[in-house]
């Protein structure tokens, strides 16, 4: 069994069992990084989906198309250029990162949940099997606020094939 497994509180022959991990299944390291105690998923809800149809309406302003990869690299990449102020980054966070998570469910199988974590709740991509959610918001927040370019081929791209793998 491995971490992730542990995590998700299954073996590699059980269903998965979205309900958590508890703190006993994974101790603390000799750093004090703590145990992650808990992650959650749900269902979306119509609220949820609604939120994810206001992100998707902006793709073709954009020139996204989920299934192309590198239409959603070249529009987070011409949005980094652009450097719009801090209204125009929140929108572009949730726009690419609904992509990608959009992308993620055509190209390798994943699914939209809600995932609540220690850090919070948010919209999230769950693999098809034996995964932890991605929280895609997460991913594209920390990329934009340091500015990086060209890793959404790489990252993206690597997601999907251990999503079908």
């Amino acid at each position: 069994m491995g971490l992730f497994d542990r995590l998700r509180g299954r073996d590699a022959d059980s269903t998965p069992d979205h309900a958590a991990a508890s703190a006993d299944d994974v101790t603390a390291d000799d750093s004090g990084v703590e145990a992650l105690e808990e992650i959650g998923i749900r269902r979306l809800t119509a609220q949820d989906e609604a939120a994810l149809d206001r992100a998707r309406a902006g793709y073709a302003a954009h020139g996204i198309e989920p299934a192309d990869l590198q239409s959603i690299a070249a529009a987070y990449d011409r949005a980094v250029e652009a450097g719009d102020g801090a209204n125009a980054s929140a929108d572009v966070v949730t726009l690419i990162s609904t992509a990608i998570g959009d992308h993620l469910v055509a190209a390798a199988g994943h699914r939209w949940v809600v995932s609540t974590d220690p850090f919070g709740t948010d919209l999230a991509v769950e693999p098809p099997r034996h995964g932890i959610p991605i929280v895609t918001r997460t991913m594209v927040a920390v990329r934009w606020m340091g500015r990086e370019q060209g890793w959404i081929p790489g990252v993206v791209g690597h997601l999907a094939r251990a999503g079908r793998g």
